[in-house]
């Protein structure tokens, strides 16, 4: 019953762990800008499609957008690719 009890600790532990992913993954995708102005700012950045589970460049155009930026096509795809 010991030996039950702990594999079933085990298996939710890794299938919990291998579900959560970073919460700005399930934002929507990086924009340029704020859809009225793009702002002046020119930063190189990654976003995540979660429709089709890839990292896409974008130019961040500093003002709103959401979390779903990142710096490099690694970061993102480390924290958010399946």
């Amino acid at each position: 019953m010991k030996f039950l009890t702990i594999v079933c600790l085990v298996c939710t532990y890794f299938c919990l762990t291998y579900a959560v992913k970073d919460a700005r993954c399930i934002q929507s995708p990086g924009k340029k800008g704020t859809g009225f102005i793009s702002c002046f700012a020119y930063v190189p950045s990654w976003t995540y499609y979660a429709s089709s589970n890839e990292c896409k460049f974008f130019v961040f155009g500093g003002c709103g957008g959401n979390e779903n930026r990142f710096g490099s096509k690694e970061h993102c795809e480390e924290e958010c690719k399946d």
